[in-house]
């Protein structure tokens, strides 16, 4: 991808915590100024918070505007619960984490390979999403479990490491069959009350909800709401919270005081960090804490075309001293390709992550479309030869990448993060 014609990097070396502040705020600012973030942040270091601000664009329909008690859909952040979930599960002595599924789920395939630490650690080989999971606007946890059941393996469990929303759904299964009263009740009382949660719970066992930051995304240069449909899924808990109960949670996780340090200390895995991003049409949401630097990043967002991974590399760097790039605006030119080039890219690709995501590249009037599995065509113009965009205002983007044979695979760029894939046709 083009880099900005103009940025600024800044090296933050011994600075004081206002001016951590100040800089901290100063970011934000920038990038909802460049309608690229909507809503609420919370940074703090040491015990110390060195933001906690709410950030509206401006001149956008009213519903968009949130304030500091808005209550955002986390989606999968709602990750860290069903993580607490398990292991308190351990405390009690319901489970082990050397455990294996098919003590649990008799007749679940390879259940005997996948212990329950490959599930929470996403090391289980399943795939990151039910086939066709789409398809379907309600499930109940035992159809879930009976779609898991006919997925493939993607490699043999606890041999590497892939995100895996399928096997959250097994763990929340888990939850639910063996705590005393399921899963709900068991997560209300061990951690919303426990924790005092004033502001979380399930968005959909929600009759109403004040506060409720309504979803949006850009659309044709327009930012406009969500589709109701998106806001109702069947997803893992499906959570609604607070910037406020997220960063209460994580200050009192390691007090050793609702759970055993031990054991909260798991949830941090090797590196002492519990990250967990989470996004949907409408949403973004992410948790970061780290136990070595004393660094918590949490952010809910009501808008979803926020560069997400620039975002959370930026401020991590920001707080560490190292540098990072400043949000400027992005203007992209396009340039006139061969089709003798473009043909070199055109074909079926899979993303590495999740193989039933498939998108075809077509070569139409002497521009390429990208189809999604729906079939939905996305128009992409060349910045360079290999590089190409469908929006002039973001950086994400496309890129054809050439192997030895001078075969091209399709990376895709989107909010920040890096997506490959590889060709199958």
């Amino acid at each position: 991808m083009k880099l900005l014609t103009f940025f600024f990097i800044f090296l933050s070396l011994n600075l004081s915590a206002q001016q951590y502040s100040e800089e901290l705020d100063h970011y934000f600012t920038a990038l909802t100024d460049l309608k690229n973030f909507n809503g609420n942040v919370k940074v703090a270091k040491d015990n110390k918070v060195l933001l906690d601000k709410t950030y509206n664009i401006s001149g956008e329909d009213k519903a968009l505007q949130i304030n500091k008690n808005s209550k955002f859909i986390i989606a999968s952040v709602s990750k860290i619960f069903v993580k607490y979930g398990i292991l308190k599960l351990v405390e009690q002595g319901k489970l082990k984490l050397s455990d294996h599924l098919n003590q649990y789920i008799p007749d679940f395939p390879n259940g005997e390979k996948i212990s329950i630490e490959n599930l929470l650690f996403h090391q289980s080989g399943l795939p990151r999403e039910i086939k066709d999971y789409e398809k379907y606007d309600h499930l109940s946890l035992e159809k879930t479990i009976e779609l898991s059941k006919q997925e493939s393996l993607q490699f043999k469990p606890g041999t590497r490491t892939l995100y895996s929303n399928v096997g959250y759904f097994i763990l929340h299964y888990l939850i639910d069959k063996l705590s005393d009263k399921g899963y709900w009740h068991f997560i209300r009382e061990e951690i919303i009350q426990k924790y005092h949660l004033k502001n979380t719970g399930e968005f959909n066992s929600s009759q109403s909800l004040s506060d409720f930051a309504y979803g949006f995304s850009a659309e044709g240069g327009k930012i406009v709401p969500v589709p109701q449909t998106s806001i109702n899924r069947f997803e893992t808990g499906n959570y609604f919270s607070t910037i406020d109960d997220l960063y209460n949670f994580s200050q009192q996780l390691t007090s050793g005081k609702n759970i055993k340090k031990d054991l909260a200390l798991k949830m941090f895995g090797q590196n002492s960090q519990l990250i967990q991003a989470g996004g949907r049409p409408g949403y973004r949401a992410y948790y970061y804490q780290d136990l070595k630097s004393g660094i918590t990043f949490i952010f809910t967002s009501n808008f979803t075309d926020i560069p997400f991974q620039k975002v959370t590399e930026d401020i991590i760097n920001l707080l560490n001293g190292q540098p990072y790039r400043f949000p400027q605006k992005v203007s992209r030119k396009a340039i006139e390709v061969s089709d003798e080039i473009l043909k070199q890219y055109t074909g079926k690709f899979a993303l590495e992550a999740d193989l039933s995501q498939v998108f075809t590249v077509i070569l139409e009037n002497h521009f390429l479309y990208i189809l999604d599995k729906d079939g939905e065509r996305t128009k992409i113009y060349p910045e360079s030869k290999t590089s190409f965009f469908d929006n002039p205002e973001s950086e994400d983007g496309y890129q054809f990448l050439s192997d030895k044979d001078q075969q091209y695979r399709l990376m895709i760029i989107s909010t920040g993060v890096r997506l490959n894939t590889k060709k199958i046709q």
